[in-house]
C-alpha cells in the first residue's frame, strides 16, 4: 500500500470515530443539544441586529433584549392573527363533528350497498381506528410536552449565546492556534451558510403563507389564513411539511362543503404550490445558500429524524451544509463534496 492510501485510510478511520462519537452524544444529550442547536439558528438571525445596535453605542445586554423583543413581537403578531381563526375553528367543532358523523354514515351506507361490507365489519374497523387514534393522541400529547420543554429553554440559550459570542469565536480561533487566519475564514463561511439558510427559510415561509392563504380563500375554505400560515411553517420540515399542512384544510373542506370537489381543489392547490416551491421558490432563494443536492438532503433528514426526531429533520440541512464546508477544505475528503453539492 502506498503512503498516500495509508494516510487516507487513517483520516477516514478518524472521521468515522468522530462521527460515531457525535451520534452517540446526540442520542444521550439531545435534551440539551436540540434546543441549543435551534437557538443557534435564531442567533444567526438576531446577531446582525445586535451588532447594529452595538455600533450606535447601545450596551450588549439591552441590545440583545431589544432584538429578542422585536422578534417576539413580530412572531406574536403573526400567531395572534392566526389565533383568531383558530378560536373560530374551536367554536365550530360541534358542527364539524355532526358533519363528520353524517359523512361516516354516508360512507358506511355506500360500503354496505355497493361493496357488501356489513355494518359489524365497519364497526370493527372504526373501533380499531379509534384505538389507533387514541395511541396517536397520547403520543401527540407526549410530543407536545417535549416540544414545550425545548421551547422554554430556547430564549435562555439565545440570550447567553449572544452575550458570550465573542468568547465562542475566540475559543474556536484559539483551538486552531496554528492557523488563526484560516479559522476566522472558516467561522465566517459557516456563519454565512447558516444565516443564508435561516433567512432563506423565513422568506420561503412568508411566500408560501401568502400563496396558501390566497388559494384557500379563493376556494372558500374556512380558517384559510390559519391553515395557510400553519402549513407554511411546517415547510421547515422539507418534503414532508407541505403534505402534512395540506391534510388539515383538505379534511375541513371535505366535511364543511357540500361538494367533494372543494377537497379535490385543496389537493390540486397544494400540489401546484409544492411544484412551484420545489422548482422555483426554494431553488432560487436557498439554492446558492446551502448548496446541497436533494439526495444527500433526503438521506441526512432520514438519519437526523432517526437520531433526534422532528428536530433532526429541521437541523439536518444546516448540519450537512457545515459538513460540506469542512470537507471542501480537506484534500482527502474533498471528493465527498462532489456528491453533496447541487451546483458546482
Amino acid at each position: 500500500m502506498t503512503e498516500n492510501f495509508k494516510e487516507k485510510v487513517k483520516i477516514f478511520s478518524q472521521l468515522s470515530i468522530v462521527l460515531a462519537f457525535l451520534v452517540a452524544l446526540l442520542i444521550v444529550a439531545k435534551v440539551v443539544i436540540v434546543p441549543l442547536a435551534i437557538s443557534f439558528l435564531f442567533v444567526m438571525i438576531l446577531n446582525p441586529l445586535v451588532k447594529r445596535m452595538e455600533k450606535v453605542k447601545i450596551p450588549r445586554i439591552p441590545a440583545i433584549l431589544l432584538a429578542m423583543l422585536s422578534f417576539v413581537l413580530i412572531l406574536g403578531g403573526i400567531l395572534t392573527y392566526s389565533g383568531f381563526q383558530l378560536a373560530q375553528l374551536i367554536e365550530d367543532l360541534p358542527s364539524i363533528e355532526r358533519k363528520v358523523i353524517a359523512l361516516v354514515q354516508d360512507i358506511g351506507d355506500t360500503l354496505e350497498s355497493r361493496m357488501g361490507i356489513s355494518a359489524p365489519q365497519q364497526d370493527q374497523w372504526i373501533n380499531n381506528l379509534g384505538n389507533n387514534a387514541g395511541s396517536l393522541f397520547t403520543g401527540l400529547l407526549q410530543t407536545t410536552s417535549s416540544v414545550l420543554t425545548v421551547v422554554a429553554q430556547i430564549p435562555i440559550y439565545i440570550f447567553l449565546l449572544l452575550l458570550y459570542k465573542d468568547k465562542f469565536r475566540a475559543f474556536v480561533i484559539q483551538l486552531f492556534d496554528g492557523a488563526k487566519g484560516m479559522a476566522r475564514e472558516r467561522i465566517d463561511e459557516i456563519k454565512g451558510v447558516i444565516q443564508g439558510y435561516v433567512l432563506g427559510l423565513f422568506i420561503v415561509i412568508g411566500i408560501l403563507a401568502v400563496l396558501n392563504s390566497v388559494g384557500l380563500l379563493l376556494l372558500g375554505i374556512k380558517y384559510a389564513l390559519f391553515f395557510g400560515i400553519f402549513s407554511a411553517i411546517l415547510t421547515i420540515i422539507p418534503y414532508i411539511g407541505n403534505f402534512v399542512g395540506g391534510l388539515f384544510p383538505f379534511l375541513v373542506a371535505l366535511v364543511t362543503k357540500d361538494s367533494a370537489w372543494y377537497a379535490v381543489g385543496v389537493v390540486a392547490l397544494y400540489a401546484v404550490i409544492q411544484f412551484i416551491e420545489g422548482n422555483f421558490i426554494t431553488p432560487n432563494i436557498m439554492g446558492s445558500r446551502v448548496n446541497i443536492n436533494p439526495l444527500i438532503a433526503l438521506i441526512a433528514m432520514i438519519l437526523g429524524g432517526q437520531i433526534l426526531g422532528v428536530a433532526g429533520l429541521i437541523l439536518a440541512i444546516p448540519f450537512i451544509g457545515i459538513l460540506r464546508i469542512a470537507f471542501s477544505h480537506s484534500q482527502t475528503l474533498s471528493p465527498f463534496v462532489i456528491l453533496m453539492e447541487e451546483h458546482k
